[in-house]
């Protein structure tokens, strides 16, 4: 029984997290590579790095594991004074400290962090931090990769997946088109034959999914989606076959059209099976910004130092509106709080009820920020439409530190309620597992382990 505030603390450590959101490096690939904190660990650090002004020169010799590891870790130590105490700073100094026992990446400690990496790079490695961080289960983005085939090789005890389509939804290039029809089998020749393809793909994969992700149209197009006519649309794939591999391909305006009609015809098929569509709004990471073919994972390289091509004000999350008044029956899901645009997020998820709230990635990019918005929704919007846990790391380690700062910007949360005579201890303990587990669970319908 629940009887007092610090109850309901230690009710937020037991939960055992649903994780709504992850790029994670299979583990096989991660205990094939080098145990190099220089390479595995830059993923979002790199960002702040590089916002703090690392040279691409300086970042190439950072990264290149032939060169002496003192000169590597000066450089990193350059710039990581200035980016540690951010939230990334602090979810990557939680994970260090808790599961290598070295409170920090310096040339003092370099030695002892590799010698740790290299002993727990053993299999089971994700289990053994997966149970330390009890996270029961990782909802996973599957990428949207040339192998398109290819399911990448994770523990099916933790982890499901969601499924991008953006190849089929986004084409921007003739070689879109070609590696389409290889996939399908079926020559894509005009817009019917993409329609066809689009419908046939979605209907032979996902069913093996949790749900659909759209992840691209935040970072290079605006999340706008004009309603375009069948002709509208054909016009533009017109200018897309006849440009064949000529440079320059049309443009993303040209395209827009097309890629409307496109995404309507996804949500078509995803409303028809019920599963959720996740999809990034708000903050983009330089993290992402990869050179076209580059595959997620293994990473990084040279290309961390361009910034997000797009205005931030494209990924607003109020742009979705027609969206989710036309697709009533799709269960949209707001990524990363919509962050900056929290607010917006929120008023949309108490005015649309297919629209739900995930505050994923928002723990790490800013920790007071996390608390700010959760104390706010949950005051804004009913409990049962918002999710406070997703890490979206590339390395495990990441994802522990990120579940800390969720727990602990929860728990303060909930506290701060309940001693302000707002909340009583039992309405504090089910909204903790609803946002934590159960909103999740119900959303994804996802099998988990007792609790």
């Amino acid at each position: 029984m629940v009887e007092g505030v610090e109850d309901v603390l230690k009710v937020v450590e037991s939960v055992p997290l649903v994780d709504t959101h992850e790029h994670l490096q299979p583990e096989p690939d991660r205990l094939s590579e080098s145990q190099d904190p220089l390479r595995l660990f830059l993923h979002y650090v790199a960002d702040d790095l590089s916002s703090a002004g690392i040279t691409l020169d300086e970042w190439e010799k950072m990264i290149d594991p032939s060169r002496p590891w003192e000169e590597r870790v000066a450089i990193f130590e350059a710039y990581w004074e200035y980016a540690k105490t951010t939230g990334y700073g602090q979810a990557l100094r939680i994970a260090l400290r808790d599961l290598y026992g070295v409170e920090d990446i310096n040339r003092r400690t370099f030695p002892k962090l590799v010698e740790a990496l290299n002993a727990c790079a053993t299999p089971g490695f994700y289990r053994r931090v997966l149970q330390r961080a009890n996270i029961a289960k990782i909802v996973a983005d599957h990428g949207d990769f040339p192998e398109l085939t290819v399911e990448p090789k994770l523990d099916k005890d933790y982890f499901v997946l969601v499924r991008r389509y953006e190849l089929f939804t986004f084409p921007r290039t003739w070689e879109d088109l070609y590696t389409i029809s290889r996939v399908v089998k079926t020559p894509v020749r005009n817009l019917s034959d993409l329609e066809r393809a689009l419908r046939r793909w979605v209907k032979e994969t996902l069913p093996r999914y949790v749900g659909v992700k759209i992840g691209f149209p935040a970072y290079e197009l605006s999340l706008k989606f004009e309603y375009a006519t069948y002709s509208e649309a054909e016009y533009a794939l017109k200018a897309l076959i006849e440009g064949g591999s000529r440079v320059p391909q049309p443009s993303i305006d040209e395209l827009k059209p097309l890629h409307s009609y496109l995404l309507r015809v996804l949500l078509q098929e995803a409303e028809a099976t019920g599963k959720p569509v996740q999809v990034h709004t708000g903050i983009q990471s330089w993290s992402a910004a990869e050179p076209k073919g580059a595959r997620w994972y293994p990473y990084p390289g040279a290309w961390k130092h361009a910034p997000p091509a797009n205005a931030i004000s494209n990924a607003n999350p109020t742009l979705l509106v027609n969206l989710f008044k036309e697709f009533a029956g799709v269960k949209f899901v707001l990524f990363h709080a919509g962050y900056p645009y929290s607010r917006e997020a929120g008023v949309l998820a108490k005015q649309y009820p297919n629209v739900f709230l995930d505050l994923c990635w928002m723990h790490e990019v800013n920790p007071k920020a996390y608390e700010e918005i959760l104390d706010e929704w949950l005051e804004l919007v009913p409990s049962n439409k918002v999710m406070a846990f997703g890490g979206d790391y590339v390395h495990i380690e990441g994802t522990y530190g990120a579940s800390r700062l969720a727990r602990r910007g929860v728990a303060k949360v909930l506290r701060r309620k309940i001693e302000d005579g707002r909340w009583d201890v039992e309405d504090a303990v089910k909204v903790a597992w609803r946002i934590l587990r159960t909103n999740a669970q119900k959303l994804f319908n996802l099998t988990l382990p007792p609790a």
